[in-house]
């Protein structure tokens, strides 16, 4: 696939490219250069510039919706290929032994043809070459299944949304972007902001915060640690202490550790406050008196962003999020999680969330809270509940005075009563000062 044929024959196409490793292909006696089939294109900025079609980013960034909000790629750059990546190690494997495709091929069509854009898409083939443990404990991550979706689902609809094809198609569609694979942490931006190459496919051992990330999780837990959404002042370990996610989310958390969980909030090796500040028990009065039955977020994270009637197909949310700050009790109280009054967030979803897709009614609806456990990655030292320099006095006066820190009857919606009775905290609770 010489450069004068692909000049002559050439359409306006581009697809993204991602990489695993593999001891199953053999290593070219060389390191590849600007010469050999499908490096000759993609290591030349003038000619991706010249192929590529030009694409329309929403407004605000491509993960605006879904996801976070990160600066756009020209369509060229997702694909573009820098030299010093063949200098290493994945650098070193035949493109075509984790991607396919035919790198002798005269036109784009016949050299993708077959073509794997994310071979990590299927790990076994290509990356337990090499990462034999990481991959069988990842392919049962979260991150990786999202079980945590279909545990839910399942158990509001009463039958398994795994064992529908068509609803899974519908799933994958509207759902499944948020499904991640190794190299869209480690090589390109993930698929939900359209991909692309990060350092121009060298492959990165550590995640990019911004680009990785909070590209997915950007528009709730970007936006509360950052601080950049109006009202919102930035995470204490953020500013001034600077620290990426993996300070607190560790390799062994993300990859897993082979046990399978059916839910966010099970994952093993999640990160709690206490590891880094269990000796702040007894620092003062209030850590002394609530150590023991108040997340810590319940007095150290700020209001939050909450979301209100979601649809699945074109719908998305019917209203805009807003930002609130809940204390209920707690819905997964359990040795991992074992504080009765914890931050509560509530999340969109409706009996009728699911008619797009043929289903009209969630008729075990009522089985899961909609005001659900939450971590907000939004914590300050002084906040509305602690803050005693203004006129609502201390903090025990501010709190157990409160008319609107706690989750009460009439904050739920009527429709929404029964699925809530558990974490609604009664009108007498907490004692009066």
């Amino acid at each position: 696939m010489h450069k004068k044929k692909w000049l002559w024959y050439a359409p306006a196409i581009l697809l993204v490219l991602l990489a695993g490793c593999s001891k199953r292909e053999p290593l070219p006696t060389k390191p590849l250069t600007v010469s050999v089939g499908c490096a000759d294109c993609h290591t030349d900025q003038a000619l991706l510039k010249k192929l590529a079609t030009p694409e329309k980013a929403p407004s605000g960034g491509e993960g605006e919706i879904r996801g976070g909000t990160v600066t756009p790629l020209e369509p060229w750059e997702k694909v573009f290929v820098k030299q010093d990546f063949f200098g290493s190690v994945h650098g070193k494997i035949a493109c075509i032994g984790c991607h396919k495709g035919n790198p002798e091929a005269a036109t784009p069509e016949a050299a993708h043809k077959g073509m794997s854009a994310d071979p990590s898409e299927e790990p076994q083939t290509t990356c337990a070459g090499c990462h034999t443990n990481v991959v069988a404990h990842f392919e049962k991550s979260i991150h990786f299944n999202q079980n945590g979706y279909f545990t839910l689902f399942e158990k509001r609809a009463g039958f398994s949304l795994k064992d529908n094809p068509s609803l899974m198609a519908h799933f994958k569609q509207d759902c499944g972007t948020c499904h991640t694979t190794c190299g869209q942490c480690h090589v390109s931006r993930p698929a939900i902001v359209k991909g692309g190459f990060l350092t121009g496919h060298r492959f990165q051992k550590s995640p990019d915060m911004i680009n990785n990330c909070l590209a997915c999780h950007g528009s709730r837990t970007g936006e509360e640690y950052l601080g950049s959404a109006e009202g919102y002042r930035p995470d204490v370990h953020w500013d001034p202490g600077g620290k990426q996610c993996e300070f607190c989310h560790k390799e062994s958390e993300l990859h897993g550790t082979g046990a399978e969980s059916d839910l966010l909030y099970n994952v093993p090796n999640a990160p709690r406050c206490e590891n880094c500040h269990r000796d702040k028990a007894a620092a003062n009065v209030y850590h002394f008196m609530h150590w023991k039955n108040l997340q810590c977020q319940v007095c150290h994270s700020q209001d939050y962003k909450n979301c209100n009637s979601c649809h699945v197909g074109a719908g998305g949310l019917a209203e805009p999020a807003y930002r609130a700050f809940k204390i209920g009790r707690n819905p997964i109280q359990s040795p991992g999680h074992p504080k009765a009054y914890v931050v509560l967030r509530h999340v969109p979803i409706l009996r009728n969330s699911y008619a797009a897709w043929g289903v009209a009614d969630l008729p075990n609806y009522n089985s899961e809270p909609t005001w659900k456990y939450s971590t907000p990655h939004n914590i300050r030292l002084w906040t509305d509940r602690t803050d005693t320099t203004g006129s609502g006095g201390n903090c025990a006066f501010k709190c157990h005075s409160s008319d609107t820190f706690f989750l009460r009857k009439a904050d739920v919606a009527p429709g929404e009563l029964d699925a809530n009775q558990n974490v609604i905290v009664p009108a007498d609770f907490p004692p009066k000062p």
